[in-house]
């Protein structure tokens, strides 16, 4: 059916979105999205395979500049935030089975020197879970929170609704329970450090910029985009000296404007190269921009899920509704 489907579509390249694979209890992460276990990853991997042939970074921007079509059905694998798991579990898997893949990092949390806020917001939830924390602590957490919640899954749930603009609560909220943010980055080292990302460029896998430290564009101002956008590639290069300038978009690339792309693309200043964003199965006005499938949406597997997108993209194409605009 699959393979029907890729050919009614036209939509012959497949860039799957990973950010984890793990065995174990992931605290940080475990509230936030499902995570893939290593036979789950293999599965996919090996179902994905059936259908596509594995392609790097380099034959995709060539196709691009020359104004060709990759011929085959074609896979390259992505992942987000640059986590250690990559570099214990991901790229030997995918080494062995001779896949290339780019993995894209934010700058600020590289070394674990600092650490996401959504995956401080994950470990709160499970500390507030697992405390026993008295009827003051409550309100004053309750007090920090935008809906004033009193009870404890109901805070759960607001610390998981704070967004980028109010990071700054997750910290006030930390210090009331005593929770150490740094602790956990010297304790659990969930990022890749430097010296790894090295390893895996040397292994034959590409890098490429997540942003600074992982904002929701369509929340943040334009110059801000920018800068977090040509820091965290300039960061990269300096520090990995790659040969591409390539970004993924932290979370989405919703509500981004037509004048940021047309900045970052610029013919006579180009701060990007190619670039990514999570849309699933999609067209867009800018060929340098390529929309990606993220598999951890659900505990489907990649079989399921890859079937449902084709199935929906072919739906859009029929009412107009597979390429994406923007203003």
């Amino acid at each position: 059916m699959l393979k029907s489907l890729i050919y009614l579509s036209g939509k012959s390249m497949l860039l799957p979105l990973y950010h984890v694979v793990s065995d174990h209890d992931l605290k940080h992460i475990k509230n936030l999205y499902p995570v893939r276990n290593t036979k789950q990853f293999i599965q996919d991997i090996d179902f994905i395979l059936k259908y596509y042939k594995p392609i790097n970074v380099d034959t995709i921007i060539e196709s691009i500049k020359n104004g060709t079509k990759i011929k085959r059905n074609s896979v390259l694998f992505t992942f987000d935030d640059g986590l250690r798991e990559v570099h214990d579990i991901i790229a030997p898997i995918l080494k062995q089975k001779g896949i290339p893949a780019v993995f894209f990092v934010n700058s600020d949390f590289i070394d674990n020197k600092n650490l996401f806020y959504r995956y401080k917001a994950s470990l709160l939830v499970e500390e507030v879970k697992s405390k026993e924390i008295s009827k003051s602590r409550i309100n004053e957490i309750s007090s920090k929170l935008i809906d004033k919640p009193n009870q404890k899954n109901d805070i759960c749930k607001s610390i998981l609704n704070i967004n980028y603009k109010n990071k700054f609560v997750i910290d006030e909220i930390a210090k009331i329970i005593d929770y150490k943010f740094d602790e956990f980055l010297e304790t659990n080292q969930p990022y890749l450090t430097s010296l790894q990302i090295k390893s895996l460029i040397k292994q034959g896998f590409s890098v490429g910029a997540h942003s600074i430290d992982h904002p929701e564009y369509f929340n943040i101002p334009f110059d801000e985009q920018l800068r977090q956008t040509t820091e965290s590639i300039k960061w990269i290069k300096k520090s990995f000296n790659q040969e591409y300038n390539l970004f993924a978009f932290p979370f989405t690339d919703y509500k981004v404007s037509k004048h940021f792309f047309e900045t970052i693309y610029s013919l006579n200043n180009p701060i990007v190269d190619l670039s990514f964003a999570c849309a699933g199965i999609k067209d867009d006005l800018y060929t340098k921009h390529l929309q990606r499938l993220p598999i951890e949406i659900s505990n489907e597997s990649a079989r399921q899920i890859i079937t449902k997108e084709y199935l929906a993209y072919i739906g859009k194409c029929l009412i107009g509704k597979n390429l994406i605009r923007r203003k």
